[in-house]
């Protein structure tokens, strides 16, 4: 797994467990001897400082334990960005960083306010669940981006080929026949949308094959995300790429295809796929085209 991130709270789930645990903090000084007015200041106190703690840690782990997008390696960055969108996950990022000083604000306030006044522990509930309710929209995002992070490819620094051609010409059976990696394999377009590696010892040395999303013969600005994914491992990942050919398809477009990707690309070996069940005129057809 390349990242290891923290859980992400809905603002339920948080709002909820910070109020419970200082709940309970509180209960704690007010079942204990001593003088009751004593007792309810510093189990208000109790309140303030344990929600407000929980808060700022939860908040504080999905900033921090987050990859940075300025630090992420140039192919990460532009994998983030074809996923996710660089302004979208900087935007939810920077809105937990907002909250999580609005809330050591508040309980800096709060708790000089509580000395004095046994209803500001309340008052501090109210305005803490507040400023999480304004960030409800962006907790519920990066539980989303964590999923798609979570799923992103551990590149290793060895020699790489990518598997690149239309849909459903059989990359992913090649790739899972060679490597023994588990891969989705099904009768349908786009059936692998990631990137999904695998290895395999070739003449002592460890190479790493990459399984690339199928491709469309059409201008890259009309390419989908799933596309663009396999036109990134072609840029900035091959040291070759492999070019499956289904020879039952529509040929021209699987051959405009190709020039445009030896054009980016010049170390591409093209082969002729499911010869065991084509037509013979149209494994001819292939091998004069190709």
């Amino acid at each position: 797994m390349l990242f290891k991130l923290p859980n992400v709270p809905t603002e339920k789930n948080l709002i909820d467990h910070a109020f419970s645990r200082a709940g309970k903090e509180a209960a704690k000084i007010m079942s204990a001897k001593g003088k009751r007015d004593a007792k309810i200041r510093n189990a208000n106190l109790a309140r303030i400082r344990t929600a407000s703690a929980i808060i700022e840690g939860d908040l504080n782990a999905v900033i921090k334990q987050f990859p940075s997008y300025e630090l992420l390696p140039d192919f990460y960055r532009k994998l983030l960005d074809i996923k996710i969108n660089k302004d979208t996950y900087k935007k939810n990022l920077g809105a937990l960083q907002w909250a999580l000083k609005k809330t050591r604000q508040l309980s800096k306030d709060s708790l000089k306010a509580a000395r004095n006044d046994r209803d500001e522990a309340k008052r501090f509930f109210g305005r803490t669940a507040s400023v999480i309710k304004q960030i409800s929209g962006e907790l519920d995002q990066l539980v989303e981006i964590k999923r798609t992070l979570v799923n992103f490819p551990l590149m290793e620094d060895a020699k790489t080929l990518v598997v690149a051609g239309y849909p459903n010409v059989g990359k992913s059976t090649f790739v899972k026949t060679l490597t023994g990696s588990k891969v989705k394999i099904a009768a349908y377009p786009f059936t692998t949308q990631n990137l999904l590696v695998g290895h395999k010892m070739m003449k002592y040395e460890r190479v790493q094959i990459v399984d690339s999303p199928g491709l469309l013969e059409r201008p890259n600005e009309r390419r989908n995300p799933i596309e663009r994914q396999a036109m990134l491992a072609i840029q900035e990942l091959a040291d070759a790429v492999l070019f499956i050919v289904d020879p039952a398809q529509e040929l021209e477009s699987q051959l405009s295809l190709l020039k445009e990707i030896r054009s980016l690309f010049g170390n591409i070996h093209v082969v002729i796929n499911k010869a065991d069940v084509a037509q013979a005129r149209d494994m001819d057809a292939a091998e004069k085209a190709f």
